[in-house]
């Protein structure tokens, strides 16, 4: 099975000697990074680009995802950092979301800018990836994991302001700035798409002060146990899933 690994950080620990790879994308040229791992082919994106400078409005998702798309990816497993909103939910602990909710702002958001095609949302993240996360997290020791969570996803580059994590903290659980359009896009692809959250600081108002090298040396720290996580899941997969992702959605038109 060839599976995808989409990062904000490169991850020596799961991808051993990786071969780079240009794809060439109707978005523009996308450096993909291809290792092997048993039986199954990884292909790993680092979202904000190659030098890693590309702010989370700018990233160019739809070339992300259509360069898995055009490598014959069938699930995508997304891994990404994230702030609190609920006081349970601390600092280094992971979170597989259920649901998010989209406040962005100036995002391409869809591959059908030419067409009218209307794509179901209601389950966003695929049930057989995330269960499959859910079971690894069980397995892995030093691991705090919350089995459900709703993602709030802002534009960024900004950090929220604490009147606006109060306000979003009665509908949703964690904030980050880069889910969508990716799990849209997959969806859109008909490919399985599942994240693996890691919580790197209490947002706004719930702790004095946030600086990103706070959230960098907590992702440092956990790196390790994120990459032994994946590994599990992506050891764990078949081609068998009962899933409904990979579905041609370009019929759902009006």
């Amino acid at each position: 099975m060839n599976i995808g690994i989409l990062c904000g950080n490169h991850m020596p620990d799961l991808m051993k000697k990786p071969e780079k790879i240009k794809v060439e994308t109707p978005y523009g040229e996308v450096i993909v990074y291809a290792s092997k791992l048993g039986a199954h082919d990884l292909f790993f994106i680092h979202r904000h680009g190659e030098q890693s400078n590309l702010p989370p409005h700018r990233v160019n998702h739809r070339g992300n995802i259509q360069a898995f798309a055009s490598s014959h990816v069938s699930c995508i497993l997304s891994v990404g950092t994230a702030g609190s909103m609920k006081k349970e939910i601390r600092p280094g602990d992971l979170v597989i979301p259920h649901d998010f909710i989209d406040v962005t702002k100036s995002r391409s958001q869809t591959f059908f800018d030419e067409k009218r095609v209307h794509v179901d949302m209601t389950e966003p993240f695929c049930s057989t990836l995330r269960e499959a996360l859910l079971q690894s997290c069980d397995k892995t020791r030093d691991v705090t994991f919350h089995e459900k969570g709703v993602y709030l996803v802002t534009e960024g580059p900004r950090l929220e302001t604490a009147a606006e994590i109060k306000m979003y903290s009665m509908v949703a659980d964690i904030v980050g700035m880069t889910m969508v359009p990716e799990v849209v896009l997959a969806r859109e692809k008909g490919i399985c798409f599942a994240s693996l959250c890691l919580v790197c600081n209490m947002a706004a108002g719930l702790q004095n002060r946030l600086t990103a090298d706070e959230i960098a040396s907590v992702y440092t720290k956990k790196e390790p146990v994120i990459s032994k996580v994946l590994q599990l899941t992506i050891e764990s997969l078949d081609q068998k899933r009962s899933c409904h992702c990979p579905v041609d959605v370009s019929k759902a038109t009006l």
